[in-house]
This record gives C-alpha cells, structure tokens and sequence, in this order.
C-alpha cells in the first residue's frame, strides 16, 4: 500500500503547525530567559497589551464601541516606551509578549498578532553594543534550541527543509556583517537583478532588496546601520551627519526571512526630542515620554526580534502562518 502526504484539505486552517515545529516553538521561550536571566542579568518587565497612545500609524487595532478607559485605547504595537520607562529603574530591562499590527498584509512574513522579544539598556552608546547583544542571542538561543530538541530539529531539516540544516550552521559560526543603508543603497544599484522597486536612497528596503542583500552577503546575517532621519520614528538618535541626515538605527536581515531584529540608539537630548515632537505635533501625546529626559536621562538603546519570524530562520519555514498555532492575519481571526 503507498502511503501519501495528506494534502492541504486534510489540514485544518486555525491549527497549520505540523508537531515538530510546535516542539521548537515552546523550546525558545525558556532559553530566551536562559540568556537574559543568566547570561546579561536583565530584568523581566511585563507590559501592557491596552495603550493610550500610538507607537506606529500601523497599529490602529482598537476596540471600537464605548470608551471603556476614558480615552482612546489601543492594541500595544511594541513596549519599547515602556522599556525605557523601566530601564531607567533596574538599567536593563527585556519582556516577551504579544503584539499587534493593523498592515492589510497577507504576506508570508506578516501576521496580524504576533509575539516579540524586546530589550532595553540603558548607559549604551553606540549601535556596536546593541548589535553584539542582537548576534549573542540570536546564537546562544538557537544553540540552546539545537541542544534541547536535536530529533525534532534533525527530523524537521531532513524532509521539510532540506538543506536548512548548512545554512544554520553556516550562520552560527560566522560573525554577522555590517553595512550602512547608504552602502546597501549602492550595493543594490549595482545590482543585475530587476527589481520591482527600484532601489533609491531615501527610501525603506523592500523584501526583494534584503533577499537580495543576505544573498550578496554570502547568506550570513549582515547588519544595516545609519537609516534616513525621515525614515525612522522620532525616538531613534539623529547622528547629525549632514547631508546624509541619518538616525542610529539598525535592522538585522537573515536569509529566508529578511528583517529579524529592528532596533536603535533612543534620542536622549532633550532639546533635540523636543523640536522632533513639535514639527510632529505629537508634543502632547508623548509629554510624559519627553518628561522622561527633562528629569535627568542617560544614553540608553534597544531592540526588538520577532518570535515567529526567528522560528521561520532557524527551521527554515517558508510561510510564517505555520509557525504558530492560531494564525491572526487579515481577513482571518479563526478559533
């Protein structure tokens, strides 16, 4: 009798992770906190899903109906402004939860509700610590991963992901590379490839272009550094490098997934997170964020590394719909 793959109708679609990729998934968590816990002597801070305020236009996810909290409330997008209150108080500070987007996306890559790991250090002045804090837990996690569940890891890489199983490696044991986005810019100009969004400084890196920079890269993990000001929230450090305006930010792209890691320098001048505001009009919603350093503030930095996409690298997962149990996505909220 031949035995065959049950096909896509035999799958139900509130529950896709097949049981290995589930395995995987509860194995992270507890060495994440290995790694903060033990390793970097963070402290665990947990955040509010209900905010008062926006991070991002992209989170307009609300309750809509009566004004239960007396103002407008939203679903968190990132506890980054949280973290930054606390790290103020304990120095360095991680959570891990849920949180939410409102990008009309059903790409691979996006998901609606998603879980993420985020940081915050305070006394930090340069993207170099960050990035060594990024590349550290990205390795001690998955080696961590790789110790704990080797048959399911094994199993999953021999007839799901053939192949996967080099890549990791080849990502564990090289140091990740560094590149700015002006130099990315011009890596992609120079490129043969056609691109659908033609590549142009001043503007965000689509999917296609950190495809192709991992690509460039040998498929190691690189760092892009120095972002566009108008690129990036008015929270991150402006380098004050004219012409080339940019802010101390930095994403981490890895093979098959692209951005990972997204993080950056936090504007602690007052003077200067005071004009960013005002041209924003945003001096009232963020008064107590501004307050934060007209008491007294120190250089502090952190990231944030989304858990379902880290699962897509590390297991070599095409879609991120498959890498958790009930997938939130547009247009899809089932069980």
């Amino acid at each position: 009798m031949t035995v065959k793959e049950p096909g896509n109708s035999f799958k139900l679609n509130c529950l896709r992770p097949q049981e290995g990729w589930r395995q995987e998934g509860c194995s992270v968590p507890p060495a994440l906190c290995e790694y903060w816990f033990g390793d970097m002597d963070h402290s665990y801070c947990l955040d509010c899903i209900c905010n008062p305020s926006r991070k991002r236009p992209s989170s307009k996810v609300k309750k809509q109906g009566k004004n239960f909290f007396g103002v407008p409330a939203f679903l968190t997008v990132s506890a980054q402004l949280h973290l930054e209150v606390m790290s103020g108080a304990f120095t360095q500070v991680f959570t891990f939860g849920p949180t939410f987007r409102a990008e009309n996306s059903q790409s691979r890559r996006h998901l609606a509700e998603f879980y993420m790991v985020e940081a915050e250090m305070s006394f930090v002045e340069s993207l170099q610590d960050i990035m060594q804090v990024m590349e550290t837990l990205f390795k001690s996690t998955t080696e961590a991963v790789l110790s704990n569940c080797p048959e399911d890891v094994e199993l999953l890489h021999k007839f799901i992901a053939p192949g996967q199983k080099d890549k990791l490696e080849q990502m564990l044991k090289n140091k990740f590379l560094i590149i700015s986005y002006t130099e990315a810019v011009e890596i992609l100009k120079k490129a043969s490839q056609n691109f659908t969004f033609t590549p142009k400084w001043g503007v965000d890196l689509q999917t296609e272009h950190e495809k192709y920079l991992v690509e460039y890269c040998g498929n190691i993990p690189v760092f892009v550094i120095n972002y566009p000001f108008d690129l990036k929230p008015f929270y991150m450090r402006d380098n004050e490098d004219e012409p080339q305006h940019t802010v101390a930010a930095v994403d981490l792209l890895v093979p098959g997934v692209g951005e990972l890691f997204g993080g950056s320098l936090r504007e602690e001048r007052f003077h200067l997170l005071q004009q960013r505001l005002a041209r924003l009009g945003l001096t009232d919603t963020y008064q107590w964020y501004l307050d934060l350093r007209r008491f007294g503030s120190v250089p502090h930095g952190g990231f944030g590394m989304g858990f379902e996409r880290y699962l897509q690298c590390i297991l070599g997962v095409h879609n991120i719909k498959d890498v958790i149990p009930f997938p939130r996505f547009s247009h899809s909220c089932l069980l």
